[in-house]
């Protein structure tokens, strides 16, 4: 009688079955994986008559790609926000260094988010996908109106900033403490994407407005 079925369990002592890692570190875990497993096609492949099925038993592959997804379509969908901001900035103000200087301010606000939440341990899935797409939008309100406030101006830059400010400076502000404050209710919600949904809403609109 010949060999025809061999089945053999591993175990990573750094994947977690109850916690979710960063891609790159998954994904180091699965090329080992994958190695041992082209090793022992080398060694048994003739014997068993076919080649190794690897089965991930807590889905944590399928989850390293999945990020991959979820990082193109965060990248893509708030560089996607953001350019169509510039083009709102730019019919705004109707000046190409105010929109681009706009522009830059939101992009900032951007990474301050992202940088905030990843400071707080969260990890890239299906809601954080999301919400990071959406996030030049939630950024582009206060910057348009004191950008157009700007425009409209006269005088000297430093006049032109203290009208601006003086204009729109208090209806800034309370639109800031509007969203701000509708956005506690959302950290009690037991529903995750509404907790984080919360969250996100209120950095974006913090930072937005310092």
């Amino acid at each position: 009688s010949s060999l025809r079925y061999a089945g053999i369990s591993f175990e990573s002592s750094i994947l977690n079955p109850f916690g979710r890692l960063a891609e790159d570190v998954v994904r180091e875990q699965y090329d080992e994986m994958i190695s041992i497993s082209r090793e022992i096609d080398s060694k048994m492949a003739d014997k068993c008559g076919g080649n190794v099925v690897m089965t991930d038993l807590n889905q944590k592959f399928i989850f390293m790609n999945n990020q991959r997804i979820y990082r193109t379509s965060a990248v893509s969908g708030s560089m996607i926000g953001v350019a169509i901001a510039f083009v709102v900035l730019l019919i705004s103000t109707r000046l190409v260094h105010i929109a681009s200087f706009a522009t830059i301010s939101i992009f900032c606000v951007l990474v301050s988010v992202i940088g905030a939440v990843y400071l707080m341990g969260w990890t890239l899935g299906t809601n954080e996908a999301i919400l990071i797409s959406i996030l030049a939008g939630f950024s582009v309100d206060y910057v348009v109106h004191l950008a157009h406030a700007y425009v409209s101006a006269e005088g000297s830059t430093a006049d032109r900033l203290t009208e601006a400010f003086g204009d729109m400076g208090i209806s800034v502000f309370s639109g800031m403490l509007t969203s701000v404050v509708a956005s506690i209710p959302l950290f009690l919600c037991t529903l995750t994407f509404f907790a984080k949904f919360g969250t996100f809403l209120c950095l974006t609109i913090a930072f937005s407005w310092c």
